[in-house]
């Protein structure tokens, strides 16, 4: 959510002309090789969804991006970067972990944000994303594994939020996951969620005034031109796992039809307003002093920590979105695949996360396979008769 403003004062970090896959490898001198598409041989992916949550969704491509091995030493991320100060509200302050949050692969990918909104009656605190407020973390010394983080803090005059995107901004259906826990003080919001405009968006939030096993899931727009709330865009179901533990959060984006789940479980769904526009995916950490975000305290702060991202779709258009100039990267791996969904992989119960396995191949595929033997056969025995 964006708090129904448009997105003002964008940076846009410089992006790699190319089109080969990241790993998380890429980010650091980590020995964790989990390619962002590690899966050269499938044509589409499959996942259960619907109503049942056991009807097959087919998608394109597919993306995994992994930040729980950046880590090459103990220690290395364990110290919390300080918060931004009251002389910082330009959110013109550089990143914390250039070499990965500013590194070709990261900014391949991914976009972090610097917009700002000022005070307004219903939104009383000026807010600033600030890049500052993006970096890596870990939790002790002797373990390795690390995480993404975004934080809000409030100041004395302003409050000092984070915000990344993806640049894919051409998705067309979805189903996207990711492992995260929130942590901190009451009066912020943890959003992941779609977003083409404030009337194509489909949320996961977390706020931190709720109970812990609490989640908001919204299909926008929640409020109507009078600015009334509409009963049928949010569910706030109860007694699920609680969000300050790691779990694994996920939306299904379908044609006419939004679904939630937690932990592989489906938790909630919407007919109303299911996006009908390319969109891309967003996450934040924010607060405004609203009544939807709550008022934070000044000096208080709260943290959006993800292990990992998950996603596969279909897209329509440019990767930069209907909205888009000129595309930003070649298209080239996310031109229309020309097999069709001769392979078939799976994205959940593999035999380890972000790697897809293939479940069925059509009599097209075992075809191409077995021509493909013949010939190297064919060339083998003449090789050898020569």
């Amino acid at each position: 959510m964006r708090s129904r403003l448009p997105l003002l004062g964008t940076v846009l970090l410089p992006l790699l002309l190319s089109v080969r896959p990241a790993s998380s490898a890429e980010y650091s001198t980590s020995n964790s090789i989990i390619p962002k598409d590690n899966s050269e041989n499938c044509s589409c992916y499959v996942v259960n969804s619907g109503a049942d949550s056991n009807t097959p969704q087919y998608f394109q491509y597919y993306r995994f991006y992994d930040f729980r091995n950046l880590a090459d030493s103990p220690g290395q991320y364990l110290s919390t970067p300080g918060l931004v100060n009251d002389t910082q509200d330009a959110g013109a302050e550089p990143v914390w972990d250039a070499n990965i949050l500013n590194s070709d692969a990261w900014n391949t990918d991914w976009n972090i944000q610097n917009w700002s909104k000022n005070a307004t009656d219903d939104f009383p605190t000026k807010m600033v994303n600030s890049p500052a407020n993006i970096y890596i973390k870990q939790d002790t010394d002797s373990n390795l594994s690390t995480y993404l983080t975004l934080r809000t803090s409030r100041l004395d005059d302003f409050q000092s939020a984070g915000e990344i995107e993806n640049l894919q901004k051409n998705l067309m259906h979805a189903s996207m996951r990711m492992s995260g826990r929130v942590i901190g003080s009451k009066g912020a919001v943890a959003g992941f969620f779609t977003f083409f405009d404030d009337t194509n968006e489909s949320d996961i939030e977390i706020l931190t005034d709720d109970a812990t096993d609490v989640i908001r899931y919204t299909n926008q727009p929640a409020v109507d031109e009078d600015g009334n709330e509409v009963s049928t865009a949010s569910v706030a179901p109860e007694k699920l796992a609680p969000w300050d533990e790691w779990q694994t959060h996920r939306i299904d984006w379908l044609d006419q039809n939004s679904y939630w789940y937690l932990n592989n479980r489906q938790v909630a769904a919407n007919t109303y307003s299911v996006p009908r526009e390319p969109s891309g995916l967003v996450i934040n950490m924010w607060s405004d002093g609203g009544e939807w975000s709550g008022n934070m305290s000044v000096g208080d702060s709260a943290e959006f920590q993800i292990q990992w991202i998950e996603m596969t779709f279909n897209t329509s258009g440019p990767v930069d979105g209907p909205a888009g100039g000129s595309n930003k990267r070649d298209l080239g791996e996310l031109e229309k695949r020309e097999d069709g969904c001769r392979v078939v992989c799976k994205i959940d119960g593999v035999k380890t996360l972000g790697t897809p396995e293939v479940v069925s191949k059509s009599q097209a595929a075992d075809m191409s396979v077995s021509w493909g033997l013949l010939a190297f056969v064919g060339m083998v025995s003449l090789a050898v008769g020569m």
